[in-house]
């Protein structure tokens, strides 16, 4: 007779401040695009690098503090002793 396995789908809440920071930072990320195309588009170079410059650092920070805290949680969950 075959075994059933079962696998199960762990949901973590965040706390509303994680979701808060979340979605200040992609307003933020959308003002510095908007900023970006618009020096562009009215030929400001030194605009457009200087706000490109922001954008790029700002997305590659809130990437890594996304991706720290998702290594953060294998931690912890990799440490949860398995039942069964």
């Amino acid at each position: 007779m075959a075994k059933d396995t079962f696998s199960s789908l762990k949901i973590r809440k965040k706390p509303w401040y994680i979701w808060t920071w979340r979605v200040v930072w992609l307003i933020w990320l959308v003002f510095w695009v908007e900023v970006t195309i618009g020096s562009w588009k009215e030929m400001e170079y030194r605009a457009f690098g200087i706000a490109l410059a922001v954008f790029l650092v700002s997305l590659l920070l809130g990437l890594m503090f996304w991706f720290w805290g998702y290594q953060k949680l294998k931690k912890v969950l990799g440490k949860t002793p398995e039942k069964g």
